[in-house]
């Protein structure tokens, strides 16, 4: 009796937390599209073609955005994507702070 209440209400709350991430948008009366990202070496070669598309457009990118850009490649080439991604991804927000002040 014990499990089938605990398994009802697992299925409750999962129902509900899919529920709200299927919400409309307020603004724009329309659900977002889920992004699934994964610590995979093609997510970690993805953001590099990311970070390398940005920083062609850059004019002069900051060190902290190159050497973040550098670190990540190493990591993920060694495999150590979760690590690689984490540079990758910081490199790719200053990158879009830069080029959104333009």
């Amino acid at each position: 009796m014990i499990d089938a209440r605990v398994y009802t209400a697992a299925g409750l709350l999962l129902s509900l937390a899919a529920g709200v991430a299927l919400m409309p948008n307020p603004a724009t009366g329309q659900s977002a599209p889920l992004v699934v990202t994964t610590d995979t070496p093609q997510y970690c070669m993805h953001l590099l073609d990311q970070v390398s598309d940005l920083m062609r457009i850059v004019p002069a990118p900051p060190p902290e955005v190159t050497n973040l850009s550098t670190e990540g490649q190493r990591m993920c080439g060694q495999g150590q994507t979760r690590g690689g991604i984490m540079r990758l991804r910081r490199a790719l927000v200053l990158l879009r702070a830069q080029t959104t002040l333009r």
